[in-house]
């Protein structure tokens, strides 16, 4: 068989065309970029409430959520235990977060922020890493999961393990 288009060059207006298209394209990114003109940015919501929260794992899948004291979390001021057959959302969650400050070699006992914004995003941060996740787009259920630990009131250990241990 032969080719139907032996002979016939690509026109040349096409790739003119699609040459300029493409400088357009860049030139206006790079613009909007270093410029900031006609970019748009939607500001940060205002905190409502917030909480700095530790983790720490107390073996056979409980992690223990409390604030932070003078070495890392005060186990007299606990506001839940995580489990890992009813708490599987928060807990890959703190794994993810865990292996971030891993990689960076970071310390791993610095507290992490729960906070509730003014446009009702629940967030949870890592402020030695900067990484912020909106809970929203996780589902009103796992939600949930997370809200009494921004709310409840601190115990110390022994009492929140007994109160558990009656539910």
């Amino acid at each position: 068989m032969s080719d139907p288009f032996e002979g016939r060059p690509f026109p040349r207006g096409v790739l003119i065309g699609a040459a300029v298209l493409i400088a357009f394209v860049i030139l206006a990114a790079a613009t909007v970029r270093l410029t900031g003109m006609g970019g748009v940015e939607m500001p940060y919501a205002p905190v409502l409430e917030a909480r700095e929260l530790v983790f720490e794992d107390l073996g056979s899948g409980v992690t223990m959520v409390a604030l932070p004291g003078p070495q890392g979390a005060d186990r007299e001021a606990v506001v839940g235990l995580l489990k890992s057959g009813e708490h599987g959302f928060a807990m890959g969650m703190m794994r993810g977060m865990v292996r971030d400050r891993k990689t960076r070699d970071l310390p791993l006992d610095t507290p992490y922020q729960l906070a509730l914004l003014e446009d009702g995003r629940l967030v949870f941060r890592d402020p030695s890493v900067g990484t912020e996740i909106d809970l929203r787009a996780f589902g009103p259920t796992n939600l949930a999961t997370l809200y009494p630990l921004l709310r409840s009131e601190p115990a110390p250990l022994a009492d929140v393990v007994a109160a558990d241990a009656r539910d």
